[in-house]
């Protein structure tokens, strides 16, 4: 579990860095602009293994009993969230009228797998992600943070992120027993 813990406090600081404005600008004027990205990207990335790692070694302890719609509720939730993810990285309409379709996805993901999951390994897992877009969405308004709005939404883009995003959680979803040992249905 520790390695799980540190993994997760890992990725959630280093992505509450942006948040704070003067220390993000602080990071990339001593480092500069490429190795501050390459910074984050590695840390971010070493974060995932830690989380992955330390999930997958994590013993199963039963902390309460998902609820029998919880498979189905994460069903609907987890595809909802793919959209949100690619979304969030188009010039959509969604993008547009959902402030942080990121976070949102995030939110969504975490809360879809809390209800299908009872362990306490994914309590701290999906707990600390959901607890985190939360955090950081609140963070986001209060700085006025917006995606930017340079490139007009359009319709292709809000269908390109339906369509890859549902691409993308049926793969997800396929592939869920062989990638993290847990079949969907």
């Amino acid at each position: 579990m520790t390695l799980l813990v540190a993994g997760l406090a890992l990725f959630i600081v280093l992505h509450l860095v942006p948040s704070v404005p003067p220390l993000r600008a602080g990071l990339v004027a001593s480092m500069g602009g490429k190795r501050y990205r390459g910074a984050f990207s590695g840390l971010a990335l070493a974060a995932l293994v830690l989380i992955v790692w330390g999930y997958s070694a994590a013993p199963f302890e039963p902390v309460y009993s998902p609820p029998d719609w919880g498979r189905q509720a994460a069903m609907w939730l987890a595809p909802a969230a793919f959209v949100l993810f690619a979304a969030a990285n188009m010039p959509t309409h969604i993008r547009s009228v959902v402030q942080h379709p990121m976070l949102l996805g995030l939110l969504l993901w975490a809360l879809a797998h809390l209800a299908a999951n009872g362990d306490l390994r994914s309590l701290v897992l999906f707990g600390g992600f959901a607890g985190y877009s939360l955090v950081a969405a609140v963070s986001a308004v209060a700085r006025g943070k917006r995606p930017p709005a340079d490139r007009k939404p359009r319709l292709a883009m809000d269908a390109a992120a339906l369509v890859s995003g549902l691409v993308a959680a049926a793969l997800f979803a396929y592939f869920h027993a062989v990638l993290f040992g847990a079949p969907v249905l």
